[in-house]
This record gives C-alpha cells, sequence and structure tokens, in this order.
C-alpha cells in the first residue's frame, strides 16, 4: 500500500470529467487500497481518483463515527458509519430533499464554506471487484457521495457555491500561491 500525493485547486485534474473504468483488475484493487490508504493518511472521509491525479470514475468514503468531529451535527449512529465504502462509476438514480452542510475538501486546505445538496440520494455503483450495488444515503453520507461525485464530473466544491464567495476563495488561493 501505499500513500498518494493529493492535488490541490488550480490543478486542472480536478475540473476534467473522468471515464468510466472497464477493467477491474489486481492494479484496480491496489490503487483503491492506496485511494483508502491515502484519505486515511490525510484524515478525510473521502477521496476521488482525479484528486490524486487518476481520472477514472471511483471514489472511497469511510465516515468514522465521531461525534467531536461532527458536534454541529449531533448525528446518531448510522449504518454507513465506520463502513468504508468504494464507487467505481457511480450512478445516483433518484434524489429527495435538501440539506445544507458545511464541507471541506482534501484538494482545498483551510477552506470550508456550506453547501446545499439534495438530503437523501440512491446510488448504483461497483465495488473493485466488480460487484454491483446499491446505497440509500442520508445525512453526511448523502453529502459525501454528492461531493466526490462531483469530483469525478470535473466540478469543485467552490463550484457550488454563490459566485462571489467561489471568486473570494479563488483569489484567496491566488494569493497563497504567490507567497
Amino acid at each position: 500500500m501505499a500513500v498518494l500525493e493529493v492535488v490541490e485547486f488550480p490543478a486542472k485534474v480536478l475540473e476534467t470529467k473522468s471515464p468510466e473504468v472497464t477493467v477491474f483488475d489486481d492494479e484496480l484493487r491496489q490503487f483503491v487500497s492506496d485511494m483508502h490508504e491515502t484519505m486515511d493518511d490525510a484524515n478525510g472521509i473521502g477521496l476521488a481518483a482525479n484528486q490524486v491525479d487518476q481520472l477514472r470514475r471511483i471514489f472511497v468514503i469511510h465516515i468514522p463515527l465521531d461525534q467531536e468531529r461532527y458536534d454541529e451535527k449531533d448525528e446518531p449512529k448510522q449504518p454507513w458509519h465506520n463502513k468504508r465504502y468504494t464507487f467505481i462509476n457511480p450512478v445516483i438514480t433518484k434524489k429527495a430533499g435538501k440539506i445544507s452542510w458545511q464541507e471541506g475538501c482534501l484538494s482545498f486546505p483551510e477552506i470550508f464554506d456550506f453547501v446545499n445538496r439534495s438530503a437523501e440520494v440512491w446510488v448504483d455503483a461497483f465495488d473493485e471487484n466488480g460487484e454491483k450495488f446499491s446505497v440509500h444515503a442520508t445525512g453526511l453520507f448523502s453529502v459525501c457521495i454528492q461531493h466526490e461525485l462531483d469530483h469525478i464530473d470535473g466540478i469543485v466544491f467552490i463550484n457550488r457555491m454563490s459566485r462571489l464567495k467561489s471568486s473570494l476563495i479563488k483569489k484567496k488561493i491566488a494569493r497563497k500561491g504567490q507567497m
């Protein structure tokens, strides 16, 4: 296993739509394992393949139950807590409701803001062995799936914010890069 380098905005790979995965082999399983290790090492709860400079429709999620980390929502234990997920070629088949959640992103260090999302999503995907599965996600799990699915569609979370907020964040990142 290996920790991969997480690319940061404005890397073009973050705004590039990823093609579908067609081969499910040992190389893919190793890459997925490395993605999980990278996400854990960065203390993240989700990671998309293009965040590690790979254009593939893959993302991983692991949301530990940690009341200190998510105390603003004080979310009770859900079946998806403390479970590792690998989503390959995911498709949202249904959405319901609305939710606003403060999001962050490993590719945007120290940037956090509220983003409006669907409160519930139903998703079909494949795991690293090519086995199809479906999930119904609510709460933080739903938000995380939508955030990571945006990544593999080439959409960064600041694009889901107001034009003013997005512009301010881009200027902040540009200033940081000049220091």
